[in-house]
């Protein structure tokens, strides 16, 4: 490596200094050198630069991903004249998530009626990170996501798919008149979605729109080489990277050199626990992973950039966990749905109760034990109707035969009175009981003192029979990459431009900051298809994404 991330080194100094220690009390022996620490880091010890190459191949742009992001890239490179390689590990591209995040397309104004402002979002999205992120990345989703979304809706319609508001609960329908500090732009969609069992909440979105992406790439030249794992880049930080060494089904090593440029769109770091342990300790505190894939997002694309030179993202590591888990997630009297009073095992209320992901699971995996739980009455009903004033309806749908369904798998209890609900799962009755007549007193006054939940969101416990569910925390994908700049070039720690080297999706890092900002809902997918659009068209015309943008 020609220069190693500041982050690391650090890090390395300190899980060596009890070697380090022990060594300076240990006799001394003038004939043998001290044998040099090796850290237990995998992104610290590169590995030594493989050599049996069966075969070389040639393109103009390699992408190691075959994700949202990666298909997105090989679709706009392709469609511009390049010879593109997507490496994929999956036996097939792999396509996640429900919404599509942009601000400013046709359908966006003409058919919803929105008009949102893109340097209001993007000033917001900016504070969400405590402007540790890179504004002008933001920026670029925030101004140029639109017009890319109307070539994808497009190619969709061609291919016979329509765009359709997103109902899910992360849509936040009828929040973008909130205040400031709640409020949520409209920005999410669907393509084409397959209807759940409650006819609102799962769809192929966007394993429609990855399909559509996978078929122009491919119309235009692009070879899609799955059952392929990107192993070691060609070059360095210093000479630039030249390509990418892939092994394949078959155990063989296949060099892919690329003439304009090597793409990283290998996801995040959620299947890492070592990485996890080190930047997003949190993470390892949710009850479950949702978007897992075997031998998936395992930090491939940051060791690989590592070793070659590079840095990691200079904003923090930006969790997505969101409060469901499969017992919930189809039952809207949840707290992924609405605001309810949480209540830690101590029988205390510990935080602003919005659904507001992840900022709630946040608070829930910092509370005694990890665990939390929500309380809910009878007159659930109107507590729907208040908080979800645009879908209530649908949401209200057969809800007591869901209800009955959640008490029966043990989901939700049940109980007549508060103290047996508290008996029920194990938490403090008069610690509970007071936080309940207090919570009460807050929701008849309108005026949330301790935590700021707006008066429409406070939902009284008054009425028996009285329900609780389990604060559910799922880890969704952990946002970390590779340290870039305003092209989507990766960077070395002294932020020099590493030639011949990009990244996008979840390995851009420096776009998010500190925690995944709801406020712009399916931003995460959005900024995959809109910077990789954008690099992937860059790349094919010589250039890069500042100047394709001029």
């Amino acid at each position: 490596m020609a220069r190693q991330n500041l982050i690391d080194r650090r890090s390395f100094i300190a899980a060596s200094g009890a070697a380090v220690a022990a060594s300076s009390i240990a006799p001394a022996f003038a004939d043998e050198a001290p044998a040099a620490p090796v850290s237990p880091h995998s992104w610290e010890n590169p590995p030594e630069p493989i050599t049996d190459i069966a075969e070389k191949k040639e393109y103009d742009v390699v992408i190691v991903g075959g994700g949202i992001a990666g298909c997105a890239a090989a679709e706009a490179a392709a469609r511009f004249g390049a010879s593109v390689a997507v490496l994929e590990q999956a036996e097939t591209p792999q396509f996640r998530g429900l919404e599509n995040g942009h601000i400013g397309s046709t359908w966006q104004k003409e058919v919803r009626g929105l008009n949102i402002d893109p340097i209001d979002a993007s000033r917001r999205l900016f504070a969400w990170t405590q402007q540790t992120a890179n504004y002008n990345l933001i920026k670029t989703w925030a101004t140029q996501s639109g017009r890319i979304f109307d070539y994808l809706a497009g190619l969709a319609a061609a291919d016979g798919f329509t765009i359709t508001t997103s109902r899910g609960p992360t849509a936040k329908l009828g929040w973008d008149k909130l205040t400031d500090r709640w409020r949520v732009y409209e920005t999410s969609c669907c393509v084409s979605p397959i209807e759940g069992d409650d006819g609102t909440m799962f769809t192929a979105g966007n394993e429609n729109i990855g399909g559509v992406m996978v078929r122009s790439a491919e119309s235009n030249g692009a070879e899609f080489i799955c059952n392929t794992r990107a192993m070691q880049l060609v070059g360095n930080a210093a000479d630039g990277i030249k390509g990418v060494i892939a092994q394949d089904a078959d155990g063989k090593y296949v060099e892919y050199d690329a003439a304009k440029g090597v793409i990283l769109a290998c996801g995040d770091i959620g299947g890492n626990e070592d990485m996890l342990k080190m930047w997003c300790p949190m993470a390892l505190r949710a009850d479950w992973c949702g978007y897992g894939t075997v031998n998936g997002n395992i930090g491939d694309g940051i060791n690989m950039g590592l070793w070659a030179g590079a840095a990691t993202s200079k904003s923090p590591v930006s969790p997505m966990v969101h409060h469901f888990d499969f017992g919930t997630i189809m039952l809207p009297v949840s707290s992924f749905y609405l605001s309810l009073l949480s209540v830690n095992r101590n029988g205390k209320r510990f935080c602003a109760e919005m659904s507001y992901e992840p900022t709630m699971t946040n608070a829930r995996t910092n509370t005694p034990g990890n665990v939390a739980w929500s309380i809910l009455d009878s007159d659930y009903r109107t507590i729907v109707q208040r908080q979800r004033p645009v879908d209530y309806e649908e949401k209200l749908a057969g809800i007591e035969d869901r209800i009955a369904g959640a008490l029966e798998n043990g989901t939700m209890t049940k109980a007549d009175t508060l103290e047996e609900l508290a008996e029920g799962i194990g938490i403090p009755v008069d610690a509970f009981l007071e936080t309940v007549a207090h919570y009460n007193e807050i929701c008849e006054s309108g005026v949330d003192e301790e935590f700021g939940v707006p008066a429409d969101f406070l939902a009284p416990i008054k009425t028996p029979p009285f329900y609780t569910c389990k604060s559910a925390a799922c880890n969704l994908v952990v946002p970390f990459g590779l340290h870039v700049d305003d092209n989507s070039q990766v960077c070395t720690i002294d932020d020099d431009p590493i030639d011949g080297l990009f990244a996008i999706g979840n390995m851009q890092g420096d776009f998010f900051g500190i925690t995944y900002p709801v406020i712009c809902p399916g931003i995460s997918i959005g900024r995959c298809w809109t910077f990789g659009q954008l690099v992937g068209e860059a790349l094919a015309k010589d250039t890069v994404l500042t100047e394709i943008l001029q």
